[in-house]
């Protein structure tokens, strides 16, 4: 009974939620991505809600287009502060899959999930990594033979895919197999656990033993975290000795984590780092971005001359600093596409020349509005400077604001942390660290919470 009443509320706010959307959404797009069942709400539990679509295409389109307008109809409707998430109807049942079948003990990375559209099948192979794709595949077949296999690049080459690749490939030949995928964050978070006594020690270090394959993305995130580093040592020479596989990445070689200064990885890791297989991923060329983009095209069931060859080109060469860069191009077109019900005969050159300088003098004026007006909001309540969010100090008052500052400018503008670093002058891992640290505090604390959603309001009013 009571399983029914809770369903049904959902039904009602997921309705309420579809009338705001249709205020909102340009009617064609509307159509095409919220009905007919192509999106629902499957669940809200534990300050989440989670969203499914019927293709990743319309998942990757929602997320980059109209979370944080769903986020925002869903929180005012329910009065609640719900995390948004996206996903495709694949990944949610492979998640099901997953937790079902997984041999890990539970108690522990419970956000480890893999990645189904992210398999060795999808991943275009070129001259700039096929050694790191090659090195995945033996992994695969000869584990534990050579430790840690260690891949580096800059940001959005294709890490990650492989390190989801790997796992999947493993799943599909032993399912039995406990692969832990997670990202140097998650690590970070259970050892923090485990240090404020939330876990049991003994428990966190017998969870490893378990582990076939230990999968982490982005070890460079240590740096600093001498704790950190120590529980992880003694997790590597115990996945090591018992003959189980680590790969890592990073966006550092092992040369350049010992060069960080007083946040560096300690000399030690760095040493087993070098030990194992170290590999190198560059930027793609121009034919392997092509590649990637007839292979986006076929995994949204698209035709394979959906682009013209003349569009796919000027793709590569216009947004070549990376794949993750490319992708979200055909995104930002796909989207427009849809949303205009352009025919396949009228994606012209000249059609889609004019999608992205329109998209790009939206976005700067857009971006540079925001966050000017998010600044002078925040600042203006704590009665300070923009420049003082902006500058190293540290006094109590301001790094709270400046914390503040850089989760509303990620939470509005909906963009990278590298991005929000960029405008705070401050690294990755520093914005990430804060934007963290906010949302924890809003969840124990409604007066920070009322706050935010004060200052929210008000930035929003500005908006022109």
């Amino acid at each position: 009974m009571r399983e029914s009443v809770i369903n049904q509320q959902v039904e009602e706010i997921f309705s309420q939620l579809l009338k705001n959307l249709k205020d909102k959404v340009p009617s064609a797009f509307f159509d095409s991505m919220f009905d007919n069942d192509s999106f629902s709400l499957k669940s809200l539990s534990n300050n989440k809600a989670l969203f499914i679509c019927d293709s990743e295409s319309n998942a990757l389109m929602l997320n980059k287009a109209y979370k944080s307008t769903i986020s925002d109809y869903l929180n005012n409707i329910t009065q609640s502060n719900y995390e948004v998430e996206i996903i495709d109807n694949n990944t949610y049942k492979k998640r099901k899959a997953d937790s079902s079948d997984r041999e890990i003990n539970s108690s522990f990375f419970k956000n480890s999930h893999l990645s189904p559209s992210q398999t060795f099948d999808s991943f275009v192979i070129g001259e700039s990594n096929k050694n790191a794709y090659q090195a995945a595949l033996f992994a695969v077949e000869k584990p534990g033979i050579t430790n840690p296999i260690f891949i580096h690049s800059k940001s959005g080459l294709g890490k990650t895919h492989l390190l989801n690749a790997i796992g999947n490939e493993v799943k599909k030949k032993n399912p039995n197999a406990s692969v832990l995928f997670i990202s140097s964050d998650d690590f970070i978070s259970e050892y923090v656990k485990y240090t404020l006594g939330a876990k049991g020690s003994d428990e966190l270090k017998n969870f490893f033993s378990s582990v076939d394959y230990l999968l982490i993305d982005d070890i460079q995130l240590f740096s600093g975290k001498t704790g950190t580093q120590d529980f992880f040592f003694n997790v590597f020479n115990l996945l090591v000795n018992n003959n189980k596989q680590i790969i890592i990445t990073s966006d550092k070689s092992p040369s350049e984590l010992e060069d960080l200064g007083e946040s560096n990885i300690q000399d030690r890791l760095v040493s087993r780092f070098k030990g194992g297989l170290t590999l190198s991923i560059l930027s793609p060329n121009k034919n392997t971005l092509v590649e990637i983009l007839k292979m986006k095209m076929k995994n949204n069931n698209l035709e394979s001359d959906f682009l013209s060859d003349e569009v796919c080109l000027y793709l590569a060469n216009s947004f070549s600093k990376n794949v993750r860069v490319l992708e979200g191009a055909f995104i930002t077109l796909l989207f427009n596409i849809t949303a205009n019900k352009i025919s396949k005969e009228n994606i012209t050159l000249d059609y889609v020349k004019s999608v992205f300088e329109s998209e790009e003098k939206n976005k700067s004026k857009k971006e540079k509005l925001s966050f000017e007006t998010i600044l002078d909001v925040v600042s203006s309540y704590y009665s300070l400077s923009t420049n003082q969010l902006k500058s190293k100090i540290r006094t109590s008052q301001i790094a709270l604001a400046r914390q503040i500052a850089m989760y509303l400018t990620r939470e509005i503008l909906n963009i990278p942390y590298q991005e929000v670093g960029r405008y705070f002058n401050k690294d990755h891992s520093t914005v990430l660290s804060n934007c963290k640290k906010i949302d924890e505090l809003r969840k124990k604390d409604e007066v920070l919470n009322k706050v935010l959603n004060n200052l929210k309001e008000k930035i929003n009013s500005q908006k022109l």
